[in-house]
């Protein structure tokens, strides 16, 4: 007689490791990094915004700046204004004059813009300086370009000061007398080069 038996032999049992705690990337010290960088990123962004809105609030007589009126038809309204440096392309105006509100008046004598962003009223005065060319703009803004025969203005001179009428600038140029900072831009025709 055979011994062999019909049971069903049932293979060993194989015994599975026991799982690794897989480290999780919400550890506390990466927790306290993301935290870190968070509040970073948050005081940037409201230095950044802070600086941006108060850039006009300080801004000064003599400094520059990209002015259009919100609306072409309505120039006595809110003005888009941002701040630039005097030599860039961009800065169409100078603040000529800081009002103290809107019942206050620009001077006379002058191309000046009265103008309100926010609640600041100032007066703008063109972005000229001397050796430059200039057109002027459907806004009414003095755009600077390459001088060339066809350029309409050439700054020949400007001076500082309000001297008498008609003694300032060379013959065949016209003067634009600014009252307020008291300087007079002498205009010719660039004759090319």
């Amino acid at each position: 007689m055979s011994t062999e038996s019909t049971d069903p032999v049932e293979p060993p049992a194989t015994v599975a490791p026991a799982p690794e705690e897989a480290e999780t990337d919400e550890s506390p010290k990466k927790n306290w990094l993301k935290f870190v960088i968070v509040g970073v990123l948050a005081v940037a962004l409201i230095g950044i915004g802070t600086w941006a809105v108060t850039s006009l609030n300080s801004a000064k007589v003599g400094d520059c700046v990209s002015a259009s009126p919100k609306d072409v038809d309505k120039p006595d309204g809110e003005w888009n204004i941002s701040s630039q440096g005097c030599g860039d392309v961009k800065a169409t105006h100078r603040v000529a004059k800081i009002l103290n509100g809107a019942g206050e008046s620009c001077p006379e004598e002058g191309i000046y813009e009265q103008m309100e962003s926010g609640k600041k009223f100032m007066c703008l005065m063109p972005n000229l300086a001397e050796g430059n060319c200039y057109t002027s703009s459907d806004d009414g803004a003095f755009k600077k370009e390459a001088c060339t025969t066809e350029s309409p203005v050439k700054i020949v001179k400007k001076v500082d000061g309000l001297p008498q009428e008609g003694t300032a600038c060379p013959e065949g140029s016209s003067e634009l007398r600014f009252s307020e900072p008291a300087s007079v831009y002498c205009m010719g025709v660039h004759e090319g080069s």
